[in-house]
């Protein structure tokens, strides 16, 4: 039963994958794809009984929490909190730190690479399309959430934390 445990969590950093592409191009994400994430999660955990069930479901309260209220005050998009609660599921309480400190470190360098970008008068190619955000306000903030919890992820998932 490992062994689908190990691929479920694989294929959620794959569909994780998916969703930086997805939400980069749309500035969405799919109410499927959070609920794909959440079955992948009842795979991988189901398969082992539910070991960490309890903390699992903090943690996704807790980041879900965070992303509501984010988004009450417009600061993150519905999808983006939605995105929240699977994705804090998967990564349990043991993952949270990791992430946490992954996602400062990658919503930093993009809020860099985006004033940088404005400020330069970037029109073309990736550097304009980061610069449009400062001007147009919509960030795909799916990216750095799935950038930052898919290497968290796939290490707990090789090394069956």
């Amino acid at each position: 039963m490992e062994v689908i445990s190990i691929i479920a969590q694989l294929a959620a950093v794959a569909l994780l994958g998916w969703v930086a592409v997805y939400d980069a191009r749309n500035f969405t994400i799919r109410n499927g794809t959070v609920l794909a994430l959440l079955a992948l999660y009842v795979l991988a955990q189901g398969a082992l009984l539910f070991p960490t069930l309890r903390g699992d479901l903090v943690a996704g309260a807790l980041l879900f929490g965070i992303g509501f209220v984010m988004w009450l005050l417009r600061g993150l998009g519905a999808g983006d909190a939605k995105l929240m609660l699977p994705l804090g599921m998967m990564l349990g309480m043991q993952g949270m730190l990791p992430f946490a400190a992954l996602l400062m470190l990658l919503s930093v360098l993009l809020y860099l690479l985006i004033v940088i970008c404005r400020a330069f008068g970037a029109e073309r190619s990736l550097w304009g399309w980061l610069a449009r955000m400062k001007t147009e306000g919509r960030v795909p903030y799916g990216v750095p959430l799935a950038l930052a919890s898919a290497p968290v992820i796939f290490i707990q998932a090789i090394w069956n934390v």
